[in-house]
Protein backbone atom coordinates (compact mmCIF):
# COMPACT_ATOMS: atom_id res chain seq x y z
CA UNK A 1 0.00 0.00 0.00
CA UNK A 2 1.43 3.32 -0.79
CA UNK A 3 2.18 5.53 2.01
CA UNK A 4 -0.06 8.96 1.45
CA UNK A 5 1.51 11.89 1.27
CA UNK A 6 -1.62 14.57 2.05
CA UNK A 7 -0.92 16.24 4.96
CA UNK A 8 -4.26 18.61 5.78
CA UNK A 9 -3.77 21.38 8.27
CA UNK A 10 -5.78 24.31 10.00
CA UNK A 11 -4.94 27.85 9.41
CA UNK A 12 -6.35 31.01 10.50
CA UNK A 13 -7.24 33.73 7.43
CA UNK A 14 -7.39 36.97 8.84
CA UNK A 15 -8.53 40.21 6.52
CA UNK A 16 -5.79 43.19 6.25
CA UNK A 17 -6.57 47.02 6.26
CA UNK A 18 -4.91 46.20 2.75
CA UNK A 19 -8.27 44.37 1.30
CA UNK A 20 -6.32 41.24 1.23
CA UNK A 21 -6.50 38.15 3.67
CA UNK A 22 -3.26 36.82 5.68
CA UNK A 23 -3.01 33.09 6.38
CA UNK A 24 -1.28 31.45 9.02
CA UNK A 25 -0.99 27.86 10.09
CA UNK A 26 -0.69 27.43 14.03
CA UNK A 27 1.03 24.16 13.78
CA UNK A 28 3.68 25.22 10.82
CA UNK A 29 4.50 28.95 11.87
CA UNK A 30 7.39 29.28 9.38
CA UNK A 31 4.36 28.95 6.92
CA UNK A 32 2.85 32.64 6.19
CA UNK A 33 1.09 34.13 3.14
CA UNK A 34 -1.78 36.06 1.92
CA UNK A 35 -4.40 36.82 -1.41
CA UNK A 36 -6.14 39.10 -2.99
CA UNK A 37 -8.99 36.51 -1.28
CA UNK A 38 -10.01 34.19 0.91
CA UNK A 39 -9.72 31.47 -1.76
CA UNK A 40 -6.65 33.09 -3.04
CA UNK A 41 -4.96 33.26 0.21
CA UNK A 42 -5.85 29.38 0.32
CA UNK A 43 -4.35 28.69 -2.59
CA UNK A 44 -1.02 30.47 -1.73
CA UNK A 45 -0.93 29.00 2.16
CA UNK A 46 -0.86 25.44 0.42
CA UNK A 47 2.61 26.39 -1.35
CA UNK A 48 3.91 27.82 1.59
CA UNK A 49 2.72 24.76 4.27
CA UNK A 50 4.39 22.47 1.74
CA UNK A 51 7.43 24.44 1.16
CA UNK A 52 7.64 24.64 5.05
CA UNK A 53 7.09 21.36 5.78
CA UNK A 54 9.34 20.34 3.08
CA UNK A 55 12.65 19.86 5.55
CA UNK A 56 10.71 18.47 8.32
CA UNK A 57 11.82 15.77 9.60
CA UNK A 58 8.67 14.66 11.58
CA UNK A 59 5.45 16.60 10.87
CA UNK A 60 3.84 18.52 13.58
CA UNK A 61 0.70 17.17 14.85
CA UNK A 62 -2.39 19.31 13.31
CA UNK A 63 -4.48 21.22 16.06
CA UNK A 64 -8.10 20.61 16.74
CA UNK A 65 -10.02 23.48 14.98
CA UNK A 66 -12.57 22.90 17.83
CA UNK A 67 -10.08 23.84 20.69
CA UNK A 68 -8.45 26.54 18.10
CA UNK A 69 -9.15 30.40 19.30
CA UNK A 70 -9.63 33.05 16.74
CA UNK A 71 -10.18 36.47 16.89
CA UNK A 72 -13.52 38.10 15.69
CA UNK A 73 -12.38 39.17 12.44
CA UNK A 74 -10.32 35.37 11.49
CA UNK A 75 -12.17 32.33 10.08
CA UNK A 76 -10.66 28.65 10.32
CA UNK A 77 -9.76 26.63 7.23
CA UNK A 78 -8.49 23.52 6.12
CA UNK A 79 -5.51 23.32 3.93
CA UNK A 80 -4.84 20.25 2.19
CA UNK A 81 -1.11 19.68 0.61
CA UNK A 82 0.45 16.61 -1.00
CA UNK A 83 3.58 16.55 0.10
CA UNK A 84 4.93 14.69 -2.90
CA UNK A 85 3.78 17.28 -5.51
CA UNK A 86 5.84 20.22 -3.36
CA UNK A 87 9.11 17.46 -3.47
CA UNK A 88 8.47 16.80 -7.11
CA UNK A 89 8.76 20.36 -7.39
CA UNK A 90 12.12 21.40 -5.95
CA UNK A 91 15.34 21.31 -7.42
CA UNK A 92 18.44 20.56 -5.37
CA UNK A 93 20.94 22.13 -6.47
CA UNK A 94 23.97 19.27 -7.43
CA UNK A 95 27.66 19.51 -7.87
CA UNK A 96 29.85 17.44 -10.41
CA UNK A 97 31.89 14.79 -8.67
CA UNK A 98 34.43 12.47 -10.72
CA UNK A 99 34.57 9.10 -9.08
CA UNK A 100 36.85 6.27 -10.22
CA UNK A 101 36.14 2.33 -10.27
CA UNK A 102 37.58 -0.20 -11.16
CA UNK A 103 37.02 -0.74 -15.31
CA UNK A 104 34.99 -4.60 -14.94
CA UNK A 105 32.34 -2.75 -12.70
CA UNK A 106 32.03 0.25 -14.82
CA UNK A 107 31.55 -1.93 -18.05
CA UNK A 108 28.92 -4.08 -15.82
CA UNK A 109 27.13 -1.21 -14.75
CA UNK A 110 27.21 0.27 -18.34
CA UNK A 111 25.65 -2.95 -19.97
CA UNK A 112 22.89 -3.01 -17.42
CA UNK A 113 22.30 0.88 -17.94
CA UNK A 114 22.77 2.22 -14.42
CA UNK A 115 23.02 5.36 -13.56
CA UNK A 116 26.50 6.11 -11.96
CA UNK A 117 24.84 9.66 -10.61
CA UNK A 118 21.74 7.79 -9.13
CA UNK A 119 23.89 5.23 -7.25
CA UNK A 120 26.64 7.38 -5.69
CA UNK A 121 23.43 9.73 -4.27
CA UNK A 122 21.62 6.40 -3.01
CA UNK A 123 24.85 5.05 -1.51
CA UNK A 124 25.46 8.29 0.47
CA UNK A 125 22.31 8.77 2.13
CA UNK A 126 22.51 5.33 2.92
CA UNK A 127 26.00 5.58 4.51
CA UNK A 128 25.18 9.05 6.08
CA UNK A 129 21.67 7.91 7.40
CA UNK A 130 19.90 10.71 4.92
Amino acid sequence: MKKTTIVTYPALITADENNTYDIEFIDVPEALSFGNSINDAVTHGQEALGLALYNHRSLPKPSDIQTMHKESNQIIVLVSVDLAIIKSKIKKPTVHKNVTVPTDLAEKAQQRGLNFSAILTEALKAKLDS
